[in-house]
């Protein structure tokens, strides 16, 4: 017989779960994730995924980010902080992609309502500011958009629960110590006085603190190098140190032997190239930059009588994270190339004499400025959420309100290494600076009169609005009572990406253009009803409907204002339940989605940027040539793109279709298998630099010719017939559809030896195909290779706990299938981790946990991809800590 569990209400619609009725008992009636009608107690075997605080704290884990990339329904299409480092459009952001369908798909929640989005993407929310010490329980709706939260839930939804009306308090503390470096300390606690039932009142606060030191790229021997020839990986720049020097000429640039070209290239970061020195800037990258979060919860509750209570809620979130790059490149994307200047303290006269005796002009250099350290800049961004609502009954409606207001700041600061394009052509017209070894004192002097300091980003986005929902049950249908709900909401959404008059201009060395600043607000309504009709009592019937209409939407960047017209639509779904006999339950589900563009997709100035893999640009080639004048603005390098908004998108659509069993006619054991099937048209996404120059090569047909639809993107200089740039947007690319299997199963022995609580979790995906932006021809993704994390086919994880008196021990292991790489050329190894923990609960009020993430230190496998800073392995797939050892104290009071 299927057990009886409370869980929170709002997604039994969404997941095609309703209750039957219960004749004969007095139960509490509750709700569930994804449904507005409150009923008697759920079943535990639903198709919302609850992962409980035993099971957060079983995982090991130290951040939400970790918790969510492990799930198995999680998928490539989020985005992994080492990703974001180097990444300007969402600089230390990290994000959830349910079913792989993107951040900006899956609608994260804190106890039922919305969080601001990040600021510097203008999508998806941060998973750095939920705050994992605060949470009680997580609830995944994974069937996709929910009548009662939003149709723009495609993917599905995570709903992060905190503590409700707690007495007593606790306190925790944990060291986490990867090899080598990469430490996390973490302290978190907190309180709750007043007992709802007794004393009409309850208050209660979280608070948790965590330091991360940084792990580096050359920390880590498989990231340590951008050189690998052995993978055909030669990721590396023509701005070096000592720096390539070159006299400049009309029909290609002469190289100066002996300024800083072999055999005087600096082993082992400067090496030698086919005609230059090539510089390994990958040693010096991040790939878990330092960190320190913040984050405190208070929430007070009030029972006015015995049907009404009163709350508010305040959650406050601060990450500071300090983001680690190589040493800044002398190239600037629309700047033109720096000079050392004739007559200049360093000027390298004997080499210049060897190829153009004579000449004392000005040098063309390519310089890495490795006096000036890792460029750094600091990321603070910050979550203030508060909430004042009621809930109760009252004339025989249970209802429930609240107004919300959340707000997301983030802020880019320049730490250090970080230089002035203007300041810095300045001090080398001083000839003071050495780019062709080390500096003295005035030449560091010189330099550092160009490093830039201060703020150079600061954003803001914002949801205000109110919420109400009102539901009953109506009248006898046969098999029960049929309840209906009703209720709708209304927020206005602001966006404010704000660029310093530096970064909007483009002057910052190494830089990627002038990013510009953009402004934009809509207003977002909603109304749903909701019916559950319990059919007979072994079958129910539950249908929903949601109205959408996104308004007065305007928007404004240094491209001009602009408005985009109203969009609305309307959201039906309907889902069954059986239950032929105690223990086995089916349950189908089909409904609709809607997701309005974002406001920093339709609005946000046309930017310059650079591509994330080295190309080389076959005009110059085929005019100069590469082999004879290897320019390191167009030679092996990364080129420019210049990224677009489009006021045009369209919003998508999405139809999801479920079916499910769950079996659990066995005593303690219950096992899952549920189908799902999603389909999305006028799909949103990137067309990426990257995207239109991989295309074209792949298609090449001659030195400067392509078959790519994309050909006519690739922008042609007219002075000098070279590339000038990449012309890259945002698009809807027509239908994207993924499908697949979900399966699970868990089981509880007991006996003399102890409890043993063995489990498995899988998702299977068998189709993820996409269509082209320009043909409309489908694209199979699956098993493969792609920006934001590969598509895998199958995830899974094998659990094993045990539990006797005191003690307990718990076995993890994870897996993800291999995958086509990177220029489908090669397959990635699978991945597998084992996890291992031990607790002890002998002492009063404590409790003891050790353990080991990554037991056997199994290392990333290799790839080739190119879209990322780090090189040799890919960041949003594997866990670069390696063998982790923790300890871990609590103490309740």
């Amino acid at each position: 017989m299927f057990k009886r569990k409370s869980v929170n209400l709002a997604a039994l619609l969404a997941l095609g779960i309703a209750l039957p009725a219960v004749a004969q008992q007095q139960l509490d009636r509750v709700e569930i994730t994804g449904s507005s009608i409150k009923r008697i107690d759920a079943e535990t075997a639903l198709p919302v995924s609850v992962i409980s605080r035993d099971n957060i704290d079983k995982s090991g884990v130290s951040n939400v980010q970790e918790l969510v990339d492990r799930l198995s329904y999680n998928n490539g299409g989020g985005i992994a902080l080492g990703q974001s480092i180097g990444d300007s459009s969402a600089t230390g952001q990290t994000g959830a992609s349910l079913r792989g369908l993107g951040r900006s798909r899956t609608l994260v929640l804190l106890n039922g309502r919305r969080l601001p989005i990040y600021p510097f993407s203008g999508q998806g929310v941060d998973l750095n500011s939920v705050p994992l010490a605060a949470i009680e329980r997580i609830e995944v709706l994974r069937d996709g958009a929910s009548a009662t939260y939003g149709s723009d839930a495609i993917g599905g939804v995570i709903n992060f629960i905190t503590r409700k009306d707690w007495q007593g308090g606790e306190i925790s503390a944990s060291l986490e110590v990867p090899h080598g470096v990469g430490d996390v300390a973490s302290l978190a606690g907190g309180f709750g006085v007043g007992d709802l039932s007794k004393q009409k009142f309850n208050i209660l606060g979280t608070f948790n603190y965590q330091k991360y030191d940084p792990i580096r790229a050359k920390d880590r021997g498989f990231a340590s190098t951008g050189n690998r020839p052995d993978l055909g990986i030669v990721k590396d720049s023509g701005n070096t140190f000592p720096a390539n020097a070159s006299i400049p000429n009309a029909a290609g640039n002469i190289y100066v032997p002996g300024a800083a070209n072999y055999p005087l290239c600096n082993a082992p970061d400067s090496f030698k190239g086919s005609a230059n020195c090539r510089y390994d800037y990958t040693h010096y990258i991040d790939l878990v930059p330092e960190q320190e979060r913040y984050g405190t919860l208070l929430k007070g509750t009030l029972a006015a009588d015995e049907n009404n209570t009163l709350f508010t809620e305040l959650a406050y979130s601060r990450n500071e994270i300090t983001l680690g790059s190589s040493q800044t490149p002398s190239t600037t994307t629309g700047k033109p190339a720096y000079r050392y200047p004739g007559g200049g303290k360093w000027y390298p006269t004997a080499a210049v004499d060897a190829v153009q005796p004579g000449y004392r002009g000005d040098l063309i250099i390519n310089w890495r400025i490795v006096d000036g350290g890792q460029r750094r800049d600091k990321v603070t961004s910050e979550v203030l959420r508060t909430v004042v609502g009621a809930e109760g009954t009252l004339g025989g409606f249970d209802y429930k309100t609240a107004f919300t207001y959340a707000e997301g700041k983030a802020r880019d600061d320049f730490v250090s290494g970080i230089y002035s394009d203007s300041r810095l052509v300045a001090a080398l017209k001083t000839g003071l600076i050495n780019p062709f070894g080390p500096n003295d004192a005035a030449g560091l002097a010189a330099l550092k009169s160009a490093e830039l300091s201060g703020n150079n980003r600061k954003s803001k986005t914002s949801n205000t609005g109110v919420d109400f929902t009102l539901s009953r049950e109506l009248f006898n249908v046969g098999a029960g009572n049929m309840g209906a709900a009703i209720g709708g909401e209304f927020r206005k959404e602001k966006y404010n990406d704000g660029y310093s008059e530096i970064a909007g201009s483009g002057d910052i060395v190494g830089g990627s253009g002038n990013a510009g600043k953009v402004t934009g607000q809509r207003d977002i309504s909603g109304i749903f009803g909701e019916f559950n009709f319990p059919v007979l009592k072994s079958l129910e019937l539950n249908a929903a409907v949601r109205y959408d209409r996104y308004s007065g939407t305007k928007g404004e960047s240094r491209d001009g204002s602009f408005t985009s017209p109203s969009v609305s639509s309307t959201s039906p779904k309907i889902a069954l339940r059986f239950t032929p006999m105690p223990g086995l339950l089916f349950r189908a589900s089909y409904g609709k989605g809607f997701r309005a563009p974002a406001l920093d997709n339709m609005y946000a100035p046309s930017a310059g940027t650079n591509t994330g893999s080295n190309y080389t640009d076959p005009f110059y080639d085929a005019i100069v040539g590469c082999a004879k004048s290897p320019n390191t603005d167009h030679c092996d390098t990364q080129l420019t793109a210049v990224n677009n908004s489009n006021p045009k998108l369209k919003p998508e659509k999405s139809k999801s279709f479920n079916l499910g069993l769950v079996f659990e006619m066995i005593k303690d054991t219950t096992m899952e298998v549920n189908y799902f099937d999603i389909k999305i048209t006028n799909g949103i996404r990137a067309l990426t630099g990257d995207d239109i120059l991989k295309d074209w090569f792949a298609k090449r047909t001659g030195p400067t010719t392509s078959s790519s639809v994309y050909a006519n993107r690739l922008v042609i200089d007219p002075t000098t017939g070279y590339l000038n740039y990449v012309n890259a947007s945002q698009e809807n690319v027509g239908q994207a559809r993924v499908a697949g299997f979900d399966l699970n199963a868990k089981t509880r022995v007991r006996s003399e030896w102890g409890t043993f609580t063995p489990g498995w979790e899988g998702t299977l995906l068998t189709k993820s195909t996409e269509t082209n932006v320009v043909t409309n021809e489908e694209v199979d993704n699956l098993g493969k290779y792609a920006v934001g994390g590969p598509v895998i086919k199958f995830k899974q994880t094998f659990t094993l706990d045990w539990d006797k008196g005191n003690w307990g021990m718990g076995v993890r292991y994870y897996r993800q299938n291999s995958y086509t790489d990177y220029g489908d050329e090669r397959t990635v190894k699978a991945y597998d981790l084992v996890d291992f923990q031990a607790l002890y609960r002998g002492v009063k009020n404590m409790t003891f946990t050790m353990g080991f993430r990554n037991l056997f230190d199994k290392k990333p496998p290799v790839t080739v991809q190119e879209d990322y800073f780090q090189v040799g392995f890919d960041p949003t797939y594997a866990d670069v800590k390696g063998r982790t050892f923790y300890l871990r104290g609590k103490y309740a009071f």
